[in-house]
Formats: C-alpha cells, sequence, structure tokens
C-alpha cells in the first residue's frame, strides 16, 4: 500500500520486541509482545491514513490494519 506510514511490531535476531516507524528512525523496545502491541496501536491511532502491521516471533504476519481515521480495515491471517 503506497501513501501510507507504517507501524511495524516484530522480534528483533536477540528476541526483543520492538515497534518501529516505516522509515526506521523511530524505534522503541518492549519486554513483552502484548506491550509492543499496545504501543503499536497508540502510535498507529495517533498518524492517519497508517498501516499496522503486527508479527509473531516467527516473523510471520498475524494482524494487518489500515487506520484512516473514519474506520479500520483490518486483516487476521492465520497461522498453517
Amino acid at each position: 500500500m503506497t501513501g501510507l506510514e507504517t507501524v511495524s511490531v516484530q522480534a528483533d535476531r536477540r528476541g526483543e520486541w520492538n515497534v518501529s516507524l516505516g522509515d526506521g528512525n523511530q524505534n522503541l523496545r518492549c519486554e513483552s509482545f502484548e506491550d509492543a502491541r499496545r504501543l503499536g496501536y497508540l502510535w498507529a491511532a495517533r498518524r492517519h491514513p497508517c498501516e499496522l502491521i503486527v508479527r509473531d516471533a516467527y516473523h510471520r504476519v498475524v494482524r494487518r490494519e489500515v487506520i484512516d481515521g473514519s474506520e479500520q480495515h483490518e486483516a487476521t491471517v492465520s497461522a498453517s
């Protein structure tokens, strides 16, 4: 999706959870997946429109949402 700012939640190589903006200039580490997920939603809610991508510890996309201020378009991906 072009023209959207991206907020990403994912684990790094050391197993720490990171929340970052698409350009990678803003990163914040969190102690747990839940903390990172909550922070990702907070950051995304303040940027409209925005794409929120949440990956699990195996880097699989488990949630992808476009937050545009009026409604949310979400896609949840189930692991197979």
